[in-house]
């Protein structure tokens, strides 16, 4: 979802800075790129650990990280061209899943405001796995709520943990560079790598059509 339906990254980094003033931990943003693709708790775990001053825990600061997203999300966006490709996926009868990072909470917010719901046959959040990304757990379940094997499933991912997740559940991966660079993503594995959901809507096409079995994956 983050980063990929929706462009998130920034409200997210903007939150956390917040609760960090709020709780007076000295959390630099030169630390922040260590940070995506992370779950919650083991990001939260690494200021609590590297900066944190012993006068509050993990559990708080990840309930006020959630509460001060709720309240930044009317600056919720949609990722450009995100509508355009889901719309794609429907019109050609494909089964869509969401398998994401985020909270249940968060997942239901930028549905109802986007009014993505209709679209997607199953969605899996944190909530949902016992073993995050980058295990292959997160990627299996959506699989078999969808009723696929996994090695019959594409998946858009634009983190490195996300990547390897699908991968390791033996998914047929397209990476988007918009949060990691090209080379990150290219480096996790993914089948292929764009830059835009406009790049990666032809290539999905391409995939369909009748004229190239040979590129389609296995």
């Amino acid at each position: 979802m983050d980063g990929v339906l929706v462009d998130s990254e920034r409200l997210h980094e903007k939150a956390q800075d917040i609760v960090c003033r709020q709780f007076g931990l000295d959390v630099p943003n030169t630390v922040n790129h260590l940070f995506k693709g992370w779950t919650e708790e083991r990001v939260y775990e690494y200021i609590a650990k590297h900066f944190g001053t012993g006068s509050t825990t993990v559990e708080h600061l990840i309930k006020a990280k959630h509460l001060t997203f709720a309240n930044l999300s009317d600056e919720l966006q949609l990722m450009p061209g995100a509508m355009r490709l889901v719309q794609l996926l429907r019109d050609l009868d494909m089964p869509l899943g969401l398998v994401t990072s985020s909270t249940k909470a968060d997942q239901k917010r930028a549905f109802i405001k986007f009014g993505l719901a209709p679209y997607f046959s199953s969605v899996t959040t944190i909530e949902d796995v016992h073993r995050p990304k980058p295990d292959p757990e997160p990627y299996q379940i959506a699989a078999d709520r969808l009723g696929l094997p996994a090695r019959k499933c594409i998946v858009v991912e634009d983190s490195k943990y996300g990547i390897l997740s699908a991968l390791r559940a033996e998914c047929h991966v397209l990476g988007l560079a918009s949060t990691f660079s090209h080379k990150t993503v290219e480096d996790a594995g993914a089948h292929a790598v764009f830059r835009t959901l406009a790049e990666i809507e032809g290539y999905i096409r391409s995939l369909l059509s009748p004229k190239s079995h040979d590129n389609q994956p296995p």
